[in-house]
């Protein structure tokens, strides 16, 4: 697994799209790599194809939370250790329709945060422990 070396080529090329492998399937995700980016997510986006997603990448294994606000399609939020494994996960997230929106917090630090099209996690069948690779863009 080119885990370290791929990760640097995502971050040197900052905004560029990528393709991960999640449980042999493989998602064409946009980066969410700087503060800006991981801000904006995936809000006002108004669909996201079943092989699309976002992965947000944190310079070090950290706590973070996500909300809904302006989110306009329900996601699964999985939550990666730096290893690539998946350590939490919530599934069929709801855009948030009223404010207060509620959070989404990782119990365990967390380094990369993949956001697939709900059902993703079902259909995949994933359970705590289940990597990813991220593949060359």
């Amino acid at each position: 697994m080119c885990f370290s070396a791929c990760l640097f080529l995502l971050t040197d090329a900052f905004a560029a799209d990528a393709l991960i492998s999640l449980k042999d399937r493989i998602f064409e995700v946009d980066l969410a790599v700087s503060a800006a980016e991981r801000k904006r997510g995936l809000m006002q986006r108004s669909s996201l194809a079943p092989d699309q997603g976002m992965l947000f990448v944190y310079p070090e294994p950290q706590i973070v939370s996500f909300w809904m606000k302006q989110t306009l399609i329900p996601l699964d939020i999985l939550y990666f250790d730096a290893e690539g494994r998946l350590i939490h996960m919530f599934e069929h997230v709801q855009p948030c329709r009223i404010t207060p929106c509620k959070t989404y917090t990782n119990k365990q630090p967390a380094q990369y945060v993949l956001e697939l099209p709900a059902g993703s996690a079902e259909s995949l069948s994933l359970t705590l422990g289940n990597s990813f690779e991220i593949m060359k863009p």
